[in-house]
């Protein structure tokens, strides 16, 4: 009986030992794995992150245009004089928009990028008047609105418009404010296109251009 009584009180002691062990060691284990992992989505996030914008970003624009058509990977049609006018007119396509005002945000913004590469690569060019023309989906309220057609244009003189684009604070909405005439191609999606962003807090430093257009 004396022999058996310490392996008795051995197995007791050693069993609350390794029980915490173990359980610490489960937790360990699971939390380097959980980290881990975490690690591994976020690499994986950022390099297609970085490689979605290497391959759009530097193909996004032609280093060297030859053509006014090669200014914006947007522009589907150039005419080079308008026979009504003699103007430049450039079309733009701008795709489905997530909100109705990102219609006319991303149409004034690819016009702003033309007109600053359209005077670095093409300062020969002598139109009095340009031209913007935005295709792109009718608005979803109107009835059976499928595909694209040219909804607006818009104006500008073109040796004021190329003076004013070349300071980096110009922004789309004080290219808005310098337009001369607005035309809809399209009464109900152009108009409501443009009331959209009228009504949209992005376009108060447009208010200039908004002031002056008849909107739905």
């Amino acid at each position: 009986m004396p022999d058996q009584q310490p392996k008795r009180n051995t197995q007791r002691q050693t069993q609350p030992e390794h029980g915490p062990r173990t359980l610490q060691g489960s937790k360990w284990s699971e939390w380097v794995f959980s980290a881990a992992l975490a690690a591994i989505f976020l690499v994986f996030g950022m390099a297609i992150l970085m490689d979605k914008e290497g391959r759009e970003q530097p193909r996004s624009l032609a280093a060297t245009p030859l053509f006014i058509g090669e200014l914006h990977p947007n522009i589907s049609d150039v005419i080079e004089k308008a026979p009504e006018d003699g103007a430049l007119e450039i079309t733009l396509v701008e795709p489905a928009p997530m909100y109705p005002a990102d219609v006319v945000v991303g149409f004034a913004s690819d016009a702003l990028v033309v007109l600053r590469r359209m005077r670095e690569f093409f300062p020969q060019l002598d139109n009095r008047v340009v031209r913007f023309v935005v295709k792109a989906p009718l608005h979803p309220t109107d009835t059976g609105s499928n595909g694209m057609a040219p909804l607006l244009s818009i104006e500008f003189e073109r040796g004021e418009v190329l003076a004013e684009v070349t300071a980096p604070e110009f922004t789309y909405q004080d290219l808005l404010n310098e337009t001369l005439v607005v035309r809809y191609l399209n009464d109900r999606s152009g108009s409501r296109y443009l009331g959209a962003f009228c009504r949209d807090p992005l376009s108060r430093p447009a208010a200039d251009f908004c002031e002056r257009q008849v909107l739905d």
